[in-house]
């Protein structure tokens, strides 16, 4: 198994960009995303545009193992997430059996035709079943296309994420009352002598217990704890409020 695998997700709807509807499937998708060891490369938020999807999803999919999309697969004609994929990879839109049966079972034996486009997907696509779902998920090559309708994504996501699996992070913290600029040069030192090692620093204006969280992550967890005793050898013992 590889040790890092990357992925981008994109939040596609007209909606999100207008205010209309407020986002939570992308801040989801990062905290699973993390959680799993996968490394988020990139968040795209696109309107319901042919070209944008198209162009937006082959971009990331030659760059990235993994590809999320979100929203635009009803039945509507705003809903073009599927054929902008088709064009993206110069597909052709096909019939899928499969689910044209799920809808004439859903919806009776004559759903009329906006839902009818529902059945049509990219030739080579493949639906991803799990326990517990009523429709699996369509996986064009690296893409997979999930609704925007949080609680269905989610579902939707949760029941396959065992794919997703990858070498976990190691992470480590410090808080400390030292102030950020005190730190920076010591964090700059400290992640530039240890190779995989990425260390960040939050400052906190409203806690009186510390003034930075310095966080200290890795896909080698021996990594991350020479560059954690590191720090905290040379971080004035008494201005470290705890670690974790």
């Amino acid at each position: 198994m590889s040790t890092d695998k990357t992925a981008a997700v994109i939040v596609i709807g007209n909606e999100v960009l207008s205010g209309k509807v407020d986002e939570s499937n992308a801040t989801f998708l990062i905290r699973e995303l993390r959680e799993l060891g996968v490394t988020l490369k990139s968040v795209h938020v696109i309107p319901d545009e042919m070209e944008t999807i198209a162009e937006t999803v082959a971009r990331a999919s030659s760059k990235f193992d993994w590809v999320f999309t979100t929203g635009g697969i009803g039945p509507t004609h705003d809903d073009m997430t599927v054929p902008a994929i088709a064009r993206g990879f110069g597909l052709e839109l096909v019939v899928h059996p499969e689910l044209n049966a799920l809808l004439l079972r859903h919806c009776g034996d004559s759903p009329n035709e906006h839902l009818q486009r529902m059945a049509r997907v990219p030739a080579g696509s493949e639906l991803v079943w799990a326990e517990g779902l009523t429709f699996p998920v369509l996986v064009v090559r690296n893409v997979y296309v999930f609704p925007g309708d949080p609680k269905i994504l989610r579902r939707k996501f949760l029941a396959i994420r065992g794919r997703f699996r990858s070498a976990p992070f190691t992470l480590r913290r410090i808080f400390t009352t030292c102030d950020e600029g005190e730190l920076a040069a010591l964090m700059e030192e400290t992640e530039s002598s240890r190779r995989g090692v990425q260390i960040g620093s939050y400052p906190v204006y409203d806690n009186p217990e510390y003034k930075v969280q310095i966080t200290i992550e890795s896909k080698d967890p021996a990594q991350a704890d020479e560059a954690f005793e590191q720090l905290c050898s040379r971080i004035p013992a008494a201005s470290i409020v705890r670690v974790a």
